[in-house]
């Protein structure tokens, strides 16, 4: 009997905090990975790892058996990424497994072209008859220790060209918390949440948090898109990837998602984390 959920982007941030969620309520669940050893040591499990690719077919039919929902969530920085996923997707609606719960990304439409991948997945799940979840998740407060680090700990900086614009960071314990409960409970069919943390909050703001958490005194210089660029050109990174985060950051420097929503709170019954509490738990560890 199909009754499984089917976990894809299971290493990362979210996949991760969404099996434990799925854990905590003794759901089961497969978690999908390119490499299945590897994802041994990163996850804890065994039996309930499955190869999995988007762009390997050959794959989805093993990863999907006893499976009836999916949490679907592509990878990061591919700018088609639709395409990349559309492929599965007719495997799912071939083999009638309809229930999908896509993670998206607030205000996405406000990312120019270019990052249109999102909209295009949320309408192919709508106009293809999927009984669809989508949730529009604001940007994670465990990016400072995920991929500012250095930054924050060498250079005393947080670096994003959000200019003066506020954000809701959002836990992403919140975001699978929210994701586990419409996986697993009715009256979410067809809906869309956008998640946020409860505060609205600037990189000055952020900036100032890490400094009291981190005892070192922690700025925000808020560089230009431009400058932005440079830094990363310099630094060795791909040309794409400022470009790509600049689109990104686009939607908090033009005040797109300075708001705060009770969604998190509507659907789990708990308040979100504030940035403060997620900051300290992650550098107290």
């Amino acid at each position: 009997m199909a009754n499984k959920i089917l976990v894809t982007g299971a290493t990362g941030a979210i996949g991760k905090a969404l099996i434990k969620a799925l854990q905590a309520k003794n759901i089961p669940f497969l978690a999908a990975t390119r490499n299945i050893e590897e994802s041994k040591a990163k996850l804890g499990l065994s039996d309930e790892l499955v190869h999995f690719s988007f762009d390997d077919p050959s794959t989805f039919e093993a990863a999907t058996a006893g499976v009836d929902k999916v949490f679907l969530l592509g990878p990061a920085m591919v700018l088609e990424m639709d395409q990349l996923i559309n492929p599965f997707l007719d495997f799912l609606k071939s083999k009638g497994i309809l229930r999908v719960v896509y993670l998206s990304a607030l205000k996405s439409e406000e990312m120019g072209e270019q990052m249109s991948f999102h909209l295009k997945t949320e309408a192919r799940l709508e106009k293809d008859g999927f009984d669809y979840t989508i949730l529009k998740a604001s940007f994670f407060a465990q990016n400072f220790k995920n991929y500012e680090w250095e930054n924050i700990m060498q250079r005393g900086i947080t670096f994003a060209t959000a200019g003066d614009g506020k954000v809701g960071f959002i836990d992403v314990a919140d975001i699978a918390a929210t994701a586990a409960a419409v996986l697993t409970e009715d009256g979410h069919h067809k809906k869309t949440y956008e998640l946020t943390g409860p505060e609205s909050l600037t990189y000055f703001d952020a900036a100032a948090i890490l400094t009291e958490i981190t005892g070192k005194t922690i700025v925000y210089p808020q560089p230009s898109p431009e400058q932005y660029v440079a830094v990363l050109k310099e630094a060795g990174a791909p040309d794409f990837v400022a470009h790509y985060m600049n689109s990104v950051y686009s939607v908090i420097a033009n005040h797109h998602v300075g708001f705060t929503t009770g969604d998190v709170e509507k659907v789990t019954g708990k308040k979100p984390n504030t940035l403060k509490s997620v900051i300290s738990n992650d550098f107290s560890n």
